[in-house]
């Protein structure tokens, strides 16, 4: 399937319609319909690949028709395509949000298809407030974080009969994200057998983020199972009937990809060698500054705008401003800072904020809500470190040795009183028992990089550290800094594990398997 040529990319990507190959949808077709009278639902037609798919699948089970097949899409023109390629099918126009299961009469054998992804900050409205009635319906509590696939899944397994089977295309946000922890509780209750197929190159190379699929029923492998393949084409030979119990975690899927990762991972937590980043520091996102590129400045630009140094602050914009462990003086830029009220504006910021005017600054989303545009609202307090939000590598712990702030590019990191010497802990979390953590907590996107969210931050596993320890990894940091720099942070990892052995427990079992997993997300900035 292919978008209309008379909608731009934007225009797609707005209404969520990132198209199936076919594919995979004739793969989740012949999963999921097992009999020629098999009653068939697809909840987001779109231009009508599943139909199609699901067409074919009948009418080689022997279905003269495709009369049992019926078709939701809220937009007329998808909808008249899907239905002049299966006319016999039922193509309905509305949103599958206005439809409710007893519309159908009896319930379906099958749910196959691709429903819309829109992120939460675009599924607003009507639309949002009927796909949180849905859920709600179903016993289900999506936060506002929520993007719309989420509503999608779990109306859609009400029109399901017992034995029915739910395939879809999916976000990898299924596996790792918080606000899909509802979805996948209520996967788990509706279904026996959760079966998840993951790729090492993206399918959906526009949308810039992971695709699964999603096979769910009361019939197959007990448990959760997450199969990886190389590409779309590994479909044709993949099989199911090696697989056996699954497993059932209470939060995350994503170990279950990688049963070593799985293994390794709950022995660490389960050991007395690591805690929580959050026993020791809390994460809060940086400045939000609503413009960026007005309110930061360089050097150069500062004077060349005769702004003066009281109303500038240091701030790190960007993860690459800061290549190592801590913060040197050339890595940062200015942040215009201008206080609500207080003494006369100075001339030439006077005159900055005339240009800002000129430009359209105080349009934008956050200024325009500001009582004062100009005044850009800072943390409460300076944060000790910086942690990336997004990484192509692995997470860093940047000691804020300048006293900056930073964007909210970079989270800001407060230690609590009970913490080691921030430069202990930046150094310690060199650990594989840290970077396993990432990958099994963070998030995988497009292109190989790692998402941490706050609260996935605070989750980081991080080696508790004796005195002795602590005193050591304090006293290298300079040399693991530089380590860093030089694009070689894998040995630094090693001095790190090295020294970690000094206590009792060993890492070195989380460094292979993380090395293991790296390669795999790396993988996806390569396909």
């Amino acid at each position: 399937m292919i978008p209309s040529t008379a909608e731009t990319l934007a225009e797609v990507k707005a209404r969520g319609a990132f198209y199936t190959p076919p594919k995979v949808a004739a793969f989740l077709a012949a999963w999921a319909i097992r009999g020629d009278g098999a009653r068939v639902l697809e909840p987001a037609c779109g231009d009508g690949a599943f139909l199609v798919a699901a067409s074919a699948r009948l009418a080689a089970l022997g279905a003269r028709d495709a009369s049992t097949l019926v078709g939701i899409e809220k937009s007329p023109e998808e909808a008249a395509k899907a239905y002049a390629l299966v006319p016999t099918a039922k193509v309905r126009r509305a949103s599958f949000f206005d439809v409710d299961p007893a519309d159908f009469g009896a319930p379906f054998d099958a749910v196959i298809g691709n429903p819309p992804y829109i992120r939460y900050q675009g599924f607003t409205g009507e639309d949002r407030a009927k796909g949180l009635a849905r859920a709600t319906a179903q016993g289900v509590q999506l936060t506002r974080l929520a993007s719309s696939w989420a509503h999608f899944v779990v109306h859609a397994t009400s029109f399901l009969a017992e034995d029915g089977r739910l395939g879809l295309v999916l976000p990898a946000e299924l596996l790792v994200t918080d606000y899909a922890q509802p979805v996948r509780a209520h996967l788990l209750a509706r279904f026996a057998s959760v079966l998840v197929v993951a790729f090492d190159r993206m399918v959906f190379e526009d949308a810039q983020v992971d695709a699964v699929l999603l096979l769910a029923s009361n019939d197959g492998p007990p448990g959760i199972n997450v199969i990886r393949v190389a590409d779309v084409a590994g479909l044709a030979t993949l099989d199911f009937s090696s697989l056996g119990n699954g497993h059932r975690p209470g939060d995350r899927w994503s170990t279950s990809i990688n049963t070593e990762a799985d293994t390794t991972y709950r022995a660490l937590v389960a050991s007395s060698a690591v805690q929580r980043l959050s026993d020791l520091a809390t994460v809060d996102i940086g400045v939000v500054t609503g413009a960026n590129a007005y309110f930061i400045l360089s050097q150069s630009e500062a004077e060349a705008e005769g702004l003066p140094g009281e109303y500038l602050t240091a701030i790190v914009e960007r993860p690459r401003d800061v290549p190592g462990l801590s913060v040197k003086p050339a890595e940062t830029s200015l942040l215009l800072l201008i206080p609500q009220g207080g003494p006369p504006i100075h001339p030439a910021v006077a005159k900055y904020l005339r240009e800002g005017n000129e430009k359209g600054v105080p349009n934008g989303y956050k200024c325009r809500v500001r009582k004062f545009w100009y005044s850009v609202p800072l943390p409460k307090k300076r944060p000790q470190a910086f942690l990336p939000y997004m990484t192509g590598d692995a997470p860093r712990l940047i000691v804020n040795e300048q006293g900056s702030w930073s964007t909210n590019l970079l989270h800001g990191v407060m230690l609590r009183e009970t913490a080691p010497d921030v430069r202990a802990l930046s150094a310690a979390m060199l650990s594989s028992a840290t970077l396993l953590s990432a990958e099994v907590e963070g998030r995988p996107y497009g292109g190989g990089v790692l998402k941490l969210e706050t609260r996935e931050a605070e989750r980081l596993l991080v080696p508790r550290l004796s005195d002795g320890v602590a005193a050591i990894l304090a006293r290298l940091h300079p040399e693991l800094d530089a380590l860093v720099r030089e694009g070689r942070a894998d040995r630094a990892t090693r001095v790190v594990d090295a020294i970690l052995a000094i206590d009792p427990e060993p890492f070195e079992d989380a460094r292979l398997v993380f090395r293991s997993r790296r390669r795999e997300r790396a993988k996806a900035s390569k396909g």
